[in-house]
C-alpha cells in the first residue's frame, strides 16, 4: 500500500457567526495555522481548551482579530495536540483542535 501523504505545513481556520470552520486541522511540525475573522464582530483566539488551561502558546500569538482581519500562529515546533478557543465566546462552536505531527 502507498505511504500516507505527509501533513501540510499550513492550515487555515475561518471564524464565522456560526463558529470556527474547520474545527480540527492537522499540520506538520514546523507549520503554522492562519485564523481569519469572517464574522462581523471581534474574536480573541487563545490556546488551550478554556481560559483556565492555556496550553500551546503558539496559538496565543493570534490574539484579538477584528472583522476581516487574519493572523498566523507562531511555528509549532513539536508534535502534539493543541486545543484552541475564542476567549470572548465560551462556546464549543468557537473552539477546536490542531494536530501537529
Amino acid at each position: 500500500p502507498p505511504a500516507p501523504a505527509p501533513a501540510p505545513a499550513t492550515a487555515r481556520i475561518s471564524i464565522t457567526p456560526g463558529g470556527v470552520s474547520p474545527n480540527s486541522v492537522t499540520i506538520a511540525v514546523g507549520g503554522t495555522v492562519t485564523f481569519v475573522n469572517n464574522d462581523v464582530i471581534p474574536h480573541d483566539v487563545a490556546g488551550g481548551p478554556d481560559p483556565d488551561r492555556r496550553d500551546c502558546p503558539e496559538i496565543d500569538a493570534v490574539g484579538f482579530l477584528t472583522p476581516g482581519q487574519s493572523r498566523q500562529s507562531q511555528v509549532f515546533s513539536r508534535a502534539r495536540l493543541c486545543d484552541f478557543h475564542d476567549h470572548s465566546f465560551h462556546s464549543p462552536l468557537f473552539a477546536g483542535r490542531i494536530t501537529i505531527q
